[in-house]
Formats: structure tokens, sequence, C-alpha cells
């Protein structure tokens, strides 16, 4: 088509329409062809028959291309959109950028710059980066993976030894460090808000003589029995801990010495009811004793606090074990 209409070259400005690469077109809104330049003749060429662009595009870009001149008709500029055009169903598309606008008789004008492809040099060049950029997001997520694992062995090995820290290994329960940091954070709680603390000091009686009459397995086994009884005695609120030796502390928290004195009675009963078999016939129970003391929030101290239960179980003691004494500021 060697004639333009003076509206088609209007648009076109200074491209010399003729001789131009890109393909430009003026159609319906459809995309069926009105006018077009050489280099859209000589494409049409190799496609005889055919008045629709549509055909020439590869399918990927059909629904880009019919969105394009929609929009075109409704008198808005589209583009740039990269569209890709065939001469033939087995050839390779060529790319194009393409841009649209309407006219005011609802046609479209379409103008189709080719992208020049890469030339081999720079293909070899991108699938070279190409390759070593998967390679390397393969090494990286091999190295992550280890990494996690080994985050994950670290944390296991941050928990088992804050539990050897906190954790008495025969009893299972917390230790002196543990069940003294609780008590800390009692004390400092009582002093804030003004609620009562009361702590239970208590003593196997006679132990020494279990481990030298039945021996330091029965003794464990004593131990363990002890603690597991108290465990199980106590409120979900209070904290017990293994105190050292044969010894156990108990954490009240918001008790009076009243009450404690209450809950180490109770504690004591328990305790006596626990029954020891050695070989086939012998059989032995153990007795409690409990110092018992409750927080003076004007002249106290934490070792003050401690210090008051120890000196009634000793008091508890010096009265002939397995019994409960107060301490009286």
């Amino acid at each position: 088509m060697s004639q333009f209409s003076p509206y088609l070259i209007a648009h076109a400005g200074k491209l010399l329409i003729e001789r131009s690469e890109s393909l430009i077109a003026l159609m319906t809104k459809h995309g069926e062809l009105i006018e077009w330049n050489e280099s859209l003749s000589q494409v049409l060429a190799r496609r005889p028959g055919i008045d629709n662009l549509i055909p020439l595009l590869d399918p990927s870009s059909r629904t880009r291309f019919l969105a394009l001149i929609q929009q075109a008709d409704s008198e808005q500029r589209a583009g740039p959109i990269t569209l890709n055009f065939t001469d033939s169903p087995i050839a390779i598309p060529q790319s194009y950028r393409c841009y649209a606008d309407g006219t005011p008789d609802a046609q479209v004008i379409l103008l189709a710059e080719p992208i020049p492809p890469l030339d081999q040099r720079a293909v070899e060049e991108y699938m070279q980066v190409t390759s070593e950029l998967s390679n390397t997001t393969r090494t990286l997520q091999k190295v992550r993976y280890h990494l996690e694992q080994k985050q994950h062995l670290l944390e296991e090995a941050l928990a088992q030894i804050e539990k050897i820290a906190n954790i008495d290994d025969l009893t299972r329960i917390p230790n002196r460090r543990n069940v003294l940091l609780k008590l800390d954070e009692e004390v400092k709680r009582s002093l804030r808000y003004g609620s009562p603390v009361s702590i239970l000091l208590i003593d196997i009686d006679f132990f020494k003589h279990i481990n030298d009459h039945h021996g330091h397995q029965m003794g464990d086994e004593v131990l363990q029995t002890c603690a597991n009884t108290l465990q199980r005695s106590i409120r979900i609120s209070d904290h017990l801990g293994r105190y050292g030796g044969e010894e156990f502390l108990v954490v009240l928290p918001v008790c009076t010495k009243e009450a404690a004195a209450d809950m180490a009675e109770r504690l004591r009963l328990r305790v006596a009811e626990s029954h020891f078999t050695t070989g086939e016939t012998t059989s032995f129970s153990i007795t409690i004793s409990i110092g018992v003391s409750e927080l003076n929030a004007q002249q106290d101290t934490l070792e003050a606090l401690i210090a008051h239960a120890d000196h009634a179980l000793y008091a508890a003691k010096a009265a002939g074990r397995n019994q409960v004494q107060i301490w009286q500021s």
C-alpha cells in the first residue's frame, strides 16, 4: 500500500512511513487492517489472505493486543507494551514495542517498533550469568540449610545447658540456684505490692542413718520419693527446690506464716505415709522436720528470711524432729 490518508501521515509525524522498519497500520478497533506501511506489507506477504493483525501475533500476546487497542479506542494513548509478531506458525516470534492511539472516526493507529534481539555473545553471557546465579542460589540454599541445622543443634544444646543449670540431676526438681531466684522474685513482688510471702525449710530426719544402714542407693530413692511427694502436695503457684543434701526449700507466695504452717503440717503427714523396702522383709518410713518463716517487709532481707526458717528448723530438730516450728520475731 503506497498511498496513506492524510490523517495517518499527520499522526506519523516526521517518520518516513514507507522506509521505517516499524510496523505502522491504521485499523479498526477489532484489529482489521485498513492501511499499512511497507514493513507490515512484507510480513503480510508471507501470510496471504490475512487482513487482521491478530493471526500475526504470538498467542501469548493476543490478550495484551486487544487490551491495547481497547484502551486506544477509548481515546487514550496506549503503550508501550511488548508484543510478539510472527510471519509463520513455526517461525521464532519477533518482539515489538507497541503504541496505539485512537482517531475521531473510531479507528486505531498502531506503531510497533522492533526490539533488536540479543546477539549470540550477549546470549551466551546471559546464559552464563544465569547459570552462575542458579549455582550460587543452590549453594546459598545448602548453606542456609546447614546453618538452620546448626542453629537447631545450638538451641537444643542451650536448652540442655539451661536445664542442667536449673534442675537437680537426682530429684528432677529445681536446684538451689533456681529456687533462690524464684524466692528473690517473690520477695521483690511482696515488697512492691505488700502481699505476704513465706518459706518452708525442710530436712529429712536421720538421713545419714539411712545412708549408713541401707546404702546410698536407698538414700537416693528416699530423696527422689520425698521430692515427688512434696511436688505433688504444694500449690501450682508455689516453688519447690532442693536446697542442699537432704534439705528442701518451698516458697509460698501470698501466704502468711500461719497458712504456711498448715501447709507444712500437711506435707509432714504426706511424707510420713511413704514406705521403703530393703531386702524381702525389712521396711521403713521417713519423717521430716520443717521450719517456717514469713517475710517482715520492714526489716527482713532474703538472707534474713532464710536464716529465720533455718533457726525454726533447728528448733524443730531440737524438740525431737518430725514436727513444724514457726519463727517468731
